[in-house]
């Protein structure tokens, strides 16, 4: 499984069926869900602390984190993903872990975001997500790297993905484990 924005539809299926694996489609409305969904994708909606629940009551909900707020919004509506849940500074902690953990929330640490930083802001970013990811190991919380991208092109493989959520210590099994994972 794969997370990615929002984007070109008919490059990303052209580029996915390349690594063929299941993506995950981040939009943030209706009427991006449904041409995600001629497209026969899965979507995920991003949600917001201003969004209005009730419409996406039985959807699948990510919650971009970076803020104790935000964070704590992702456990109390139960979502499924937790994006970037740490910046350049610090905002998880083992009873956040353990929350999630209860809610089944995976924790995704968005590569592309990673990329973009200039290098004083990724060193700050490796030493949040090594304790992240020291965590959610001490409470069993899922926690995948994914793609991340709003370009096609900036798709990363699977083995990839599963080598940095190893190198920030996540074990070998674990990590191909939540990769492999299927959302229905």
């Amino acid at each position: 499984m794969d997370l990615v924005y929002g984007q070109s539809l008919k490059e990303l299926l052209q580029i996915s069926s390349y690594f063929k694996e299941q993506l995950i489609v981040l939009v943030s409305t209706e009427l991006a869900e449904s041409a995600v969904k001629k497209k026969s994708l899965k979507t995920c909606f991003i949600v917001t602390p201003k969004t209005d629940l009730n419409k996406i009551k039985n959807k699948k909900k990510a919650v971009v984190g970076g803020s104790v707020k935000l964070n704590e919004f992702a456990v109390k509506i139960k979502a499924n993903f937790l994006l970037q849940p740490v910046n350049e500074k610090q905002f998880f902690d083992l009873s956040l872990a353990k929350k999630l953990a209860e809610n089944k929330t995976t924790v995704v640490l968005m590569f592309d975001e990673l990329r973009k930083k200039n290098s004083f802001e990724r060193h700050l970013y490796w030493k949040n997500y090594l304790e992240v990811v020291n965590y959610c190991k001490r409470k069993g919380t899922k926690f995948i790297v994914a793609s991340g991208g709003d370009d096609p092109l900036a798709l990363r493989p699977r083995k990839v993905r599963r080598a940095l959520a190893e190198i920030l210590g996540l074990d070998a099994k674990k990590a191909k484990e939540y990769l492999s994972e299927e959302i229905k």
